[in-house]
């Protein structure tokens, strides 16, 4: 009997080890059926054959930018709408791994728990998806972009609308380039910048070090140091663009003090200057509407004195994406908590009949309300005094930080940043925008913003 009994109990653990991954397979097959259906590796959902039937893309005011017509897919009729909005978009294909038909094919496609795509398309319902963007914003980051490589976020940092996401070089949907694998200058095409690039933030990372100090420091506001336009620190020298003189943090920030926010992060130490990093969405990703970021990247756990000194200034390792970017800098707008971002507005149900719209959440809090409004007044007092207020628009009132990170020896190339946000109620925006190889935050990414928050303005009656 004691022998029957043992050769029973493996049987039994194997029967019931059998029943409960079915009962899991089975949950997990109603849940993400049509996830499965409409991942990229299904290569019956890599043509435009089921695109042709499928429900329709707008944007926040109801411009169509994806239809499905005679069969086939169309977008909309303005080419540079087309190419601004082709990341978030994407095209017929699924290389863009990010962009809405490529995430919610099965639900523009008419997926079917029981027939799946087997039902004939006249009995199929696709479901149409707004989206938050807006189309004339997008169209204004583009051309703005130019010719030049980069990325442009813009959200409203009240509700966590995105209203831009654009990424260069693009390419038109409906025309796309026979050469696009070959030809360099398509290169990275079909990667969204704004949200799946890191690169180096340069002197905009100085929020992410004052912040630290703000909140360790009970005299963070009146810390002075003299700067001489360069200063030796762990063996090897800091440099800064200009001699700045004697100058507090507020001055330092105005200033882009490379010696002051050099020792800054020094003085606080990896552990403080990593926590604070952390907060502020580096070492992490965002997750929102299917899309997933890139990490945002601040390792020191095995850097120098020097090294920690440039990294206090957004160099040695640290990376971070223009999403990212505009997030902590939307915190600094919203009193330290950033409100988590969304795209896709609302999808509509059977019938056609549209979903409530999605309401965002708050994230979680990246400084003291404290230290955010000193770094909002600090980014406001450098708009007013160092860049000028006009330079970015006269319709909205901008505060902001620039950054020029070098990303060759000797500082002869280097990214152009700029990010900020608007204090006006009635047009809560925060934005970052990066152009590759632009050299200048103040000469090539202000200009930049300016055109996108022209537009912002026009959106918000402004």
């Amino acid at each position: 009997m004691k022998r029957t009994r043992s050769r029973s109990l493996p049987v039994l653990i194997i029967t019931l080890g059998f029943f409960v991954g079915i009962v899991y397979f089975v949950v997990n097959l109603v849940i993400h059926s049509a996830q499965w259906a409409s991942m990229p590796q299904n290569a019956h959902l890599s043509d435009n054959s089921e695109l042709g039937s499928a429900g329709t893309i707008t944007d926040r005011n109801g411009v169509i930018l994806a239809k499905s017509e005679n069969g086939r897919r169309v977008y909309n009729d303005d080419e540079d709408v087309r190419k601004a909005c082709l990341h978030v978009v994407g095209d017929d294909s699924v290389n863009i791994s990010t962009a809405i038909q490529t995430l919610y094919r099965s639900e523009l496609t008419g997926y079917d728990f029981i027939f799946g795509l087997g039902l004939p398309s006249e009995l199929k319902r696709g479901k149409d998806i707004k989206l938050t963007i807006d189309s004339k914003i997008q169209k204004a980051a583009y051309n703005a972009l130019g010719d030049n490589r980069g990325a442009v976020v813009v959200f409203n940092y009240k509700t966590g609308e995105i209203l831009c996401m654009a990424s260069t070089p693009t390419y038109d949907p409906m025309d796309k380039p026979e050469d696009i694998d070959s030809n360099e200058d398509y290169e990275g095409a079909y990667l969204n910048k704004a949200v799946s690039a890191a690169y180096p933030p340069g002197s905009t990372f100085k929020l992410v070090t004052a912040a630290s100090a703000l909140e360790n420091f009970d005299d963070a506001e009146s810390r002075e140091m003299e700067c001489t336009g360069s200063d030796v620190i762990g063996g090897q020298e800091i440099n800064c663009f200009e001699v700045s003189g004697v100058v507090d943090l507020k001055h330092a920030l105005m200033e882009s003090c490379n010696v002051y926010f050099a020792h800054t992060a020094v003085d606080l130490g990896k552990d403080k200057m990593t926590a604070q990093a952390k907060k502020m969405g580096f070492n992490r990703s965002w997750k929102f509407d299917g899309i997933e970021t890139v990490k945002s990247r601040y390792d020191v756990s095995k850097a120098s004195e020097n090294e920690l000194a440039w990294s206090g200034v957004g160099q040695y390792t640290v990376l971070e994406s223009p999403m990212n970017m505009a997030l902590r800098t939307s915190a600094v707008a919203n009193g330290g908590v950033p409100v988590k971002p969304m795209v896709v507005k609302n999808i509509s149900m059977p019938l056609g009949v549209p979903s409530p719209d999605k309401s965002s959440s708050d994230g979680d809090r990246m400084m003291s309300k404290e230290a955010a409004d000193k770094l909002a007044d600090m980014m406001d007092y450098t708009v007013e005094n160092y860049y000028g207020k006009s330079s970015f628009t006269d319709r909205l009132d901008i505060c902001a930080k620039t950054g020029t990170a070098e990303v060759s020896e000797g500082g002869n190339d280097a990214h152009a940043w700029v990010t900020g946000f608007s204090k006006d109620e009635d047009c809560p925006v925060a934005f970052s925008v990066i152009v590759e190889h632009g050299n200048s935050g103040s000469g090539v990414a202000i200009p930049t913003a300016s055109t996108v928050l022209e537009a912002c303005a026009d959106a918000f009656g402004k």
